[in-house]
């Protein structure tokens, strides 16, 4: 059997007019789906245009289109077979995946589950040989979804530990506090900027697309997607340790500023040369892309209104989760101007006047309370209350932008640490900041569907079933903080505190009630 040409064009008329009516049909439903979840391809799009780290999903529509492109002889050889049942089924399980998202106020769920519907449009337009074709462009559109921030503090803490790692092979002396590094020549700070998931993302969509225009063995494709995953990841190690050598031995006058920009911009793209020069030696593929035989055995088809119905069907069963949405904000309430009363924590401790030295960075809650405690050794505990009556976008009790400390402060480390919250034990979060000389220890817990839970994760789950199920959809973050060179006692003045701190729950749910 001969390959597919150029010559088996143009297409003969039955043919290109069914494909006339699916290429309407898939572009009608495409910005249906966008004009329904509007909020999530925005929010999308905000952050392709303001993040360096995302700069490159703008050029993701276009690689998935060279990429169905470079297999057009799928469109010579089979018409469209369009296909409801299944894609209707998983179109409202990515709805209602969409739904709990947006209730959990996920963002990155949410573009995940529009990609996802994205995906059920064309496997039900198309049929499912088309759609196995067209896999590879079509799977490449989930490049368009900017997620990974949250991998960021992990990277830091692997970045400094290759920093170290490499100083105590060199036997350069070195002092490690968390993503702070001392050397007798001054102190460096592996940043958020530092951590290399800018390179590694890139470096992942790049590879996907370099495994599928070189490579036709499975095999040969998966080990390079893997390389250019974990490569970044070294290279960033490796880039971070040059950075700290160039400017330990010339005492700071190179590899700080923008010499540390051009320097890492420029060791990533030399990394990237190698590793595509590693790959090219290892091809395999030499021939462009032929229609498997199974896609051969296609039926013809010929024009009808069936894909416009699939394309319709899809779109009406993705459209449940936001309607229910709708629903579900109909009666939206707010308590702003709440007092908020905190019971009395039994002695030694007594309450004192609130100081404004730290406090956390929330995004628009409804309202907030600064307190400050001390004991009759003069330990003070600052406590700051973030209250939601209704959690909404822009305005949620966990996200990415919300932080434990101010400008003023920079996060030394995060870690968990028991908490005694109204007389039941909490693995709560802990982080460790440092500024203007000074250093905390500071505790976060979250109150949500009416009670207190330690992670973020619990966070999001609480307030799934506080929307969808009980109807409780005020939320409340407390933070302890103390100051102190000493981690240890500060972190035990805290655990004393909050066991002598009875009644926080119920101070919540006072302040809830109003919004039920």
């Amino acid at each position: 059997m001969t390959a597919i040409t150029e010559t088996a064009f143009p297409l003969p008329a039955a043919r290109r007019q069914a494909w006339t009516v699916a290429a309407f049909a898939l572009g009608g439903g495409t910005l249906a789906l966008l004009a329904i979840f509007h909020d999530a391809a925005l929010a999308a799009w905000r952050v392709w245009l303001s993040s360096a780290t995302f700069n490159h999903c703008l050029l993701v529509p276009a690689i998935a289109g060279y990429l169905a492109h470079a297999r057009r002889a799928a469109f010579a050889v089979a018409a469209p077979a369009p296909m409801t049942a299944l894609p209707v089924a998983l179109a409202l399980l990515g709805s209602a995946a969409w739904l709990v998202a947006r209730t959990a106020t996920v963002y990155e769920v949410q573009q995940f589950a529009l990609v996802g519907l994205l995906q059920c449009l064309i496997l039900a337009v198309l049929g499912w040989r088309l759609y196995a074709a067209l896999l590879v462009p079509c799977l490449y559109l989930f490049f368009l979804v900017p997620t990974g921030e949250q991998l960021v503090p992990g990277l830091q803490v692997l970045t400094t530990a290759f920093i170290v790692a490499g100083l105590d092979a060199i036997g350069i002396p070195n002092y490690v506090d968390g993503v702070f590094i001392a050397v007798p020549s001054g102190n460096f700070h592996v940043a958020e900027a530092c951590a290399g998931l800018r390179f590694m993302i890139a470096s992942l969509a790049y590879g996907v697309l370099f495994a599928d225009l070189t490579y036709r063995s499975p095999a040969r494709r998966l080990l390079f997607v893997a390389l250019s995953l974990a490569v970044p990841i070294l290279a960033n190690g490796v880039r971070a340790l040059g950075i700290v050598l160039i400017a330990h031995y010339s005492n700071h006058r190179y590899a700080v500023g923008v010499d540390h920009i051009v320097y890492g911009w420029g060791f990533f793209l030399a990394v990237t040369l190698l590793l595509s020069w590693i790959g090219l030696a290892f091809a395999d593929r030499r021939t462009a892309w032929s229609p498997p035989s199974w896609l051969l055995a296609a039926p013809s088809g010929s024009p009808s209104a069936r894909p416009a119905l699939a394309a319709a069907a899809i779109v009406a069963a993705a459209a449940l989760g936001p309607a229910y949405a709708g629903y579900l904000d109909r009666d939206a309430g707010d308590t702003r101007g709440a007092a908020l009363a905190v019971p009395m924590p039994d002695a030694p401790w007594r309450a004192v006047a609130a100081e404004d030295r730290w406090r956390p960075m929330f995004r628009n809650p409804t309202a907030e309370w600064r307190l400050r405690f001390a004991d009759d050794a003069d330990r003070a505990v600052d406590m700051h209350v973030v209250f939601y009556a209704i959690q909404r976008k822009g305005a949620e009790l966990v996200a990415f932008a919300n932080e434990m400390q101010d400008e003023r402060w920079r996060r030394v480390g995060d870690g968990s640490a028991t908490l005694t919250i109204d007389g039941a034990e909490l693995r709560v979060r802990s982080r460790r900041i440092v500024g203007d000389g000074t250093r905390r220890t500071v505790l976060l817990a979250y109150w949500v569907d009416g009670r207190f839970v330690g992670s973020t994760l619990d966070a999001k789950r609480a307030q799934v079933t506080g929307t969808l199920v009980s109807g409780r959809r005020a939320a409340a973050a407390l933070l302890l903080s103390a100051e102190g060179d000493d981690d240890g006692a500060a972190l035990r003045t805290l655990q004393r505190f909050a066991a002598a701190a009875p009644g926080l729950g119920t101070s919540f749910a006072a302040l809830a009630a109003p919004g039920r």
